[in-house]
């Protein structure tokens, strides 16, 4: 059984704070069970979904070109994120190498 103390203990310790701290871990949690469920997801379930999307498209164009639109603008803001972090980690200094000569191990190679 968890305490108190114990609680206040696990809060101080996250790196959020220990105000944020029980929220980001109900997050957690939610994203776990999420992705649990969406692992359950059968074949049939996601041809179900596609069949969806096009009756969508058929019956109701504007409602489905919304939706697209609204996944466009959620990929741009991905593609966004992900370029400045991509800079970031690619702005360092370059790796140091080393030639390694793999044809002869004990001498100089007849290539040189």
């Amino acid at each position: 059984m968890t305490t108190a103390d114990d609680r206040t203990e696990q809060a101080a310790e996250h790196p959020f704070g220990p105000e944020l701290g029980p929220l980001v871990d109900e997050v957690r949690r939610f994203a776990s069970v999420v992705g649990q469920k969406a692992q359950e997801a059968s074949a049939d379930t996601l041809i179900s979904l596609a069949g969806l999307a096009e009756r969508l498209r058929e019956k109701q164009p504007e409602v489905y070109g919304h939706l697209a639109a609204a996944g466009g603008e959620l990929m741009a803001a991905y593609r966004a994120a992900v370029a400045g972090h991509e800079h970031r980690w690619t702005a360092g200094d370059a790796a140091r190498s080393e030639r390694i000569d793999l044809d002869t191990p004990d001498g100089p190679s007849d290539k040189q």
